[in-house]
């Protein structure tokens, strides 16, 4: 089961791309919605180098994001960014 959704808005111009958080209240608490965040960052900032200028990202996280493997994370958000046609 894939552990976000991404969505894909391409802006047509050369700034960097910029990417965006979603983590609802289905999380629990505070503590548990920022752990979630702080997992999805790491993953971004990895392949942060790679991606090219020009796109607005929003990653909305699922309820498999607060256990998933951070190697599963990582690959679901390359698969994401191909699909999305960004890489």
């Amino acid at each position: 089961m894939e552990s976000f959704t991404m969505y894909v808005y391409p802006r047509g111009d050369d700034a960097p791309s910029r990417l965006g958080f979603v983590v609802g209240r289905r999380f629990g608490m505070h503590v548990a919605r920022n752990r979630v965040k702080r997992r999805l960052r790491a993953v971004a900032r990895a392949l942060w180098e790679r991606l090219p200028h020009g796109y607005d990202l929003v990653c909305v996280a699922r309820p498999p994001a607060a256990t998933a493997p951070m190697d599963a994370l990582r690959e679901q958000f390359q698969r994401a960014l191909q699909q999305g046609g960004v890489q």
